[in-house]
């Protein structure tokens, strides 16, 4: 039998089964296991302090190449070298001889690239640049890029001709190289020493939307790893939601934050690294215990607690939110019946609950709630749609508002912007036709992309959206309570429960 360390606890089994048994872990969530650790110095170093007149700049060498080579051979050439131009694209220090092949073609580079370029391809003007936007440029070099700009950025903007490189000084780090064990497999046959992670903790803290976003990817009690690099893992779950929110932070290690601009905007980002701060990314939290799990993971789902949690009740009782609202102290108003299903409250985020200690719920009996199907695996790009308009993204009960009704036909209105993607996934066909209860959305082959409908009797030309079958997404159906469709009116609200989660 081997003694191992779980999650900091001392236990004793053969399996991993046996000693993970009372311990934080959801079935198929990752476990990490060290079986030992050994220290190594790097050969080459992949990172250089630049020391200059206007304070020290960090280089991370991203790149492997001639243009590396060189630079790891020859970089104090740019000691004492003088700013020789600085542009709206680059800030350029030199000059020296740079020996390598030139070459005319542009390469492209993003910004914060560093790189070495040969000045009007004359090798004896060679010099070390930083870029400062993305541009598309002929440096003379065929592989000019050797790094990134990983600290320190805010010196680029402040540099003159004035100033100059006083020093360079490579950072020599030391590593611990650890045999490490990912799996899955409770079978797993344990040795003596080992140490054994099965969950991680989050503390929030931040912005009350931002930290809603995250507290809705953890309230099903894991982080996924959809995308890892070195220097980071990010949940994907929720992408392209909105996030207006900012709170700027260095990103330090194990600090959690929310993607609020740009490609990628809504993904949860969570740092085995220490990066500069971004004002494309909204701080919310640290992960205060279990980072070997996310320092280790490449795919799969890491069992997670955050403190606090979720305070967002819309889809349970009044009675079920009143027994959580008591654990923290908080002034629970409740508007309908204990058994009512809560539709809405106020204040709406956890942040601010916890803040003002009162919430008022307002809950509505469940068969005036009407229980859907929504077809992921049939039509995933209408599903996601579906659930931005609703809101079923991030709570259990969603709603929309007639926009009219026609005949057998209920509409809700569209979003162009999140309609742009809409491609034709599902459709119905001459034999089935458009069944009672069918939803469904209007796809990019016709006009008015977006627009969402529920039929109310069946259909064997035209979709619940009056449109014909090659213009019609369907994404899922009714499976209880659609009388109430019928008794509603153009503006009323129709709430919707996802049934098949």
């Amino acid at each position: 039998m081997a003694k191992v360390l779980v999650n900091g606890n001392i236990k004793s089994g053969d399996i991993l089964k046996e000693v993970i048994e009372n311990e934080p872990h959801l079935e198929n969530s990752n476990i990490a296991i060290i079986r030992g650790i050994k220290k190594e110095t790097e050969k080459e170093s992949k990172k250089y302090k630049i020391t200059t007149t206007k304070g020290v700049m960090i280089v991370g060498i991203t790149e492997n190449n001639e243009s590396v080579d060189f630079w790891n051979k020859n970089y104090s050439l740019l000691e004492g070298k003088n700013l020789r131009w600085k542009s709206p694209l680059d800030v350029a220090f030199g000059a020296i001889t740079i020996d390598l092949d030139v070459v005319t073609e542009p390469y492209k580079f993003k910004k914060y690239d560093v790189a070495l370029s040969i000045s009007g391809f004359d090798k004896t003007e060679g010099h070390l640049i930083f870029i400062k936007k993305d541009a598309t440029e002929a440096q003379g070099l065929r592989n000019p890029k050797i790094g990134e700009l990983i600290g320190g950025k805010r010196i680029l903007p402040k540099l003159t001709t004035e100033d100059k490189i006083i020093s360079i000084e490579p950072i020599m780090e030391s590593r611990e190289k650890i045999d490490y064990l990912l799996t899955t497999d409770l079978n797993t046959k344990l040795e003596d020493d080992w140490k054994i992670f099965t969950y991680c903790e989050a503390e929030l803290e931040g912005p009350s939307k931002a930290v809603e976003h995250v507290l809705a990817i953890m309230e099903s009690g894991y982080i996924e790893a959809s995308e890892h690099t070195n220097t980071y893992i990010a949940d994907c779950r929720l992408q392209t939601l909105k996030m207006d929110e900012e709170n700027l932070k260095d990103r330090d290690r194990g600090t959690i934050t929310v993607r609020n601009i740009g490609e990628g905007i809504g993904k949860v980002f969570v740092y085995k690294e220490n990066r500069t701060s971004s004002l494309s990314h909204t701080a919310v939290g640290k992960i205060t215990k279990g980072m070997e799990l996310l320092d280790f993971s490449e795919g799969g789902i890491i069992t997670t607690i955050s403190t606090p949690e979720r305070l967002t009740v819309i889809g349970k009782t009044n009675e079920e939110a009143k027994k959580l609202f008591e654990k923290y102290g908080i002034n629970h108003t409740m508007e309908g019946a204990p058994n009512d299903i809560i539709i809405e409250q106020t204040p709406k985020y956890t942040m601010d609950i916890l803040k003002s200690k009162e919430v008022i719920t307002k809950g509505i009996p469940e068969n005036k709630i009407i229980k859907i199907e929504i077809y992921d695996e049939k039509a995933p790009v209408s599903a996601w749609y579906f659930r931005k308009m609703t809101g079923l993204t991030t709570q259990k009960v969603g709603s929309l508002p007639i926009n009219f009704k026609h005949g057998d036909m209920v509409m809700f209105d569209k979003n162009e912007e999140y309609a742009k993607g809409l491609l034709p996934e599902n459709i119905p066909n001459e034999e089935t036709g458009c069944p009672e209860g069918v939803i469904a959305i209007t796809n990019m082959a016709k006009r008015y992309k977006g627009y969402i409908g529920i039929r109310l009797s069946s259909n064997d030309k035209f979709g619940p959206t009056g449109e014909t079958f090659e213009g019609t997404n369907i994404v899922g159906k009714v499976v209880e309570n659609g009388e109430i469709i019928k008794k509603l009116r153009a503006k009323d609200r129709v709430y919707f429960l996802e049934v098949n989660q």
